[in-house]
């Protein structure tokens, strides 16, 4: 039931609207996250390279493999939130007293954006898939994870940076990059961080060079004379990894990228689940440099 435990108890008249606690919007694709919106069942997500060099001519064959395959698969778990929703908790209450009052509408708003902003906040990174958990954290693993248990298979070799703090941050961030293969050089991508590793980058750029570091005209915070931005993310917490990457090699999966809602009707009890599939994949770890801090 909505919980109105901490309601003034005396009877007063309600303000002119009721406001929410204030949620991290949603905007993995404004972030340089590839969106899948159709996984219903496990993707295979294949990449095509090429096994095998050019030689000197000679008359003899020298046959390789040529066309080589790999896949990474994204798999998106179910998530659901349920709760119930009964006008009558509201009488006798200052919020009853307005009868054109969406009560409900506005609590499913507020709930379903809720649901998005646990998902950011506590899934796509650090998740840990536990089908009996309990929390968002449980949905599924997420990119941090993932990363993690690469760097501990030593599928991925860290790039050493040592702690990133206010006096060396611009110098750990550049290393990054003169890290990265030199076809991602050329290219050019993102790296991503947290907003506690960003505050560490602009104060030493802003102690090193006298001013601060803004944004480009296109609102990019570009790297001088570096092919890379640095773009902080809510979804990383207050994490100390750097993730170098494209745009697009990070995955979201889901069904239909919205939460589902699913009401019925028990006596005047309005039964409500929140329903979205959640899952998170690399998809390409050659395009990928990460720092040795978690």
């Amino acid at each position: 039931m909505p919980d109105l435990s901490t309601l003034t108890a005396s009877f007063v008249e309600r303000g002119p609207s009721i406001f929410t606690n204030n949620l991290l919007g949603w905007n993995l694709r404004g972030q340089g996250v590839q969106v899948r919106t159709n996984v219903n069942a496990p993707q295979a997500m294949t990449k095509l390279s090429a096994s095998g060099n050019p030689r000197p001519y000679t008359a003899a064959d020298s046959t390789t493999q040529g066309a080589a395959f790999t896949d990474r698969v994204l798999t998106a778990f179910q998530a659901k939130w349920d709760f119930d929703f009964d006008a009558e908790d509201f009488r006798n209450t200052y919020l009853a007293n307005d009868p054109n009052a969406p009560f409900y509408e506005a609590a499913l708003n507020h709930v379903s954006e809720s649901f998005l902003d646990q998902v950011n906040r506590n899934t796509l990174y650090l998740g840990v898939r536990n089908a009996s958990g309990t929390t968002a954290a449980a949905i599924c693993d997420g990119w941090g994870t993932t990363l993690a248990a690469l760097i501990t298979a030593t599928t991925i070799a860290p790039v050493v940076t040592g702690a990133i703090t206010d006096t060396n941050g611009v110098a750990q961030f550049e290393l990054m990059i003169t890290n990265a293969p030199i076809w991602l050089r050329e290219r050019g991508g993102i790296i991503y961080c947290s907003y506690a590793k960003f505050d560490n980058f602009r104060k030493d750029y802003r102690t090193r060079f006298g001013f601060q570091f803004d944004k480009n005209a296109e609102g990019r915070y570009k790297l001088d004379n570096l092919n890379f931005e640095i773009r902080p993310v809510a979804w990383m917490g207050t994490s100390s990894r750097l993730i170098l990457t494209t745009e697009n090699n990070l995955v979201f999966g889901t069904d239909i990228e919205r939460v589902q809602v699913a009401a019925s009707m028990r006596r005047n009890i309005i039964e409500v689940r929140l329903m979205m599939p959640v899952g998170t994949q690399i998809q390409d770890l050659a395009a990928i440099v990460v720092n040795d801090q978690a």
